[in-house]
């Protein structure tokens, strides 16, 4: 099948020897444009380290293709991989796979059944954190942060207003956190 771009997506592994192989196998399947995740920080937030990708899927249109060496070049986990799947099809971009474990199917068919799997993951979670809940709320447990009295607001506001207590000390004082702090002072 012919494409209108054929576009590489190098994920930066920790494993450098990995890194290289997906280069190699790229250039070998004819990708002449590849671009590498840049960032050797691996603490780094998920955001932040898809910069790239979300650069690519933005220089994409329909027609093209996205081409990786395996699916976990993608660097995501099975619901966000799900969902970034969605979004080439939506967009109508193709994904080819150069290494997968089911080599019968079509990368199309591997696609679907990726997505397929999402979606009974996020199903699957959802129904484990309602009935979570449910059963707290049955053993009388109730979620989300503990409720402030309105004495404690008003100390907080005091402080804050007549004393010039900083939020840190106010904090402390009247035992709440930083941001519980500062909510109470902003809402006056």
């Amino acid at each position: 099948m012919e494409w209108l771009r054929k576009i590489g997506y190098v994920y930066n592994f920790y494993n450098k020897n990995f890194v290289e192989k997906q280069f190699i196998e790229l250039k070998k399947a004819g990708v002449e444009t590849i671009i590498a995740e840049e960032s050797n920080d691996f603490e780094q937030k998920e955001k932040e380290r898809d910069k790239n990708l979300n650069e690519i899927f933005l220089l994409l249109r329909e027609g093209d293709c996205l081409v990786i060496y395996e699916l976990s070049c993608l660097g995501k986990a099975i619901i966000q991989l799900g969902e970034f799947l969605e979004l080439l099809r939506d967009k109508k971009i193709k994904l080819q796979i150069l290494n997968k474990r089911m080599s019968q199917l079509s990368d199309e068919l591997y696609c679907d059944l990726i997505i397929e799997i999402a979606e009974a993951e996020k199903q699957i979670i959802s129904e484990r954190t309602t009935r979570g809940l449910e059963k707290a709320r049955r053993e009388g447990r109730i979620g989300g942060r503990p409720r402030v009295s309105e004495e404690t607001i008003e100390r907080i506001r005091f402080l804050y207003k007549f004393r010039s207590y900083t939020l840190r000390e106010i904090a402390e004082e009247c035992n709440v956190s930083l941001g519980t702090a500062y909510k109470y002072v902003q809402e006056e």
